[in-house]
């Protein structure tokens, strides 16, 4: 893309960002988001429910589960820590943008914005 510089597991002061989307300093003029997302997986055996279980659960049902709700929150807590770290190396110029994104088995995935 030309509009950003994108790494994956780029290391941040001792810390691993899963995907960044930095905007390149010459495109900064155009209003475009700069985007942190981190991923975690849930395996079937962790969230305690099979394949087709989970197919048929709702999103509320599927948020809920223990081992949903406990990736969220790491999830959730390595957003705000790498946040911290790239406004420490980019400065105010960033215009940050965090998603989280949990994978459930390979059936399912939850994000939030």
């Amino acid at each position: 893309d030309t509009l950003y510089i994108m790494e994956s597991e780029a290391e941040i002061q001792r810390g691993h960002t899963d995907l960044s989307m930095i905007v390149r300093p010459d495109m900064r003029q155009y209003r475009v988001l700069d985007v942190l997302i981190e991923f975690k997986f849930v395996s079937l055996q962790e969230a305690g429910v099979d394949g087709k279980t989970l197919e048929k659960m709702d999103e509320t049902a599927l948020r809920a589960l223990p081992a949903v709700r406990k990736k969220q929150r790491e999830a959730e807590e390595g957003l705000a820590r790498y946040r911290e770290k790239l406004h420490g190396k980019f400065g105010d110029v960033l215009r940050l943008h965090g998603f989280t994104v949990v994978a459930v088995g390979f059936e399912r995935v939850v994000f939030s914005a």
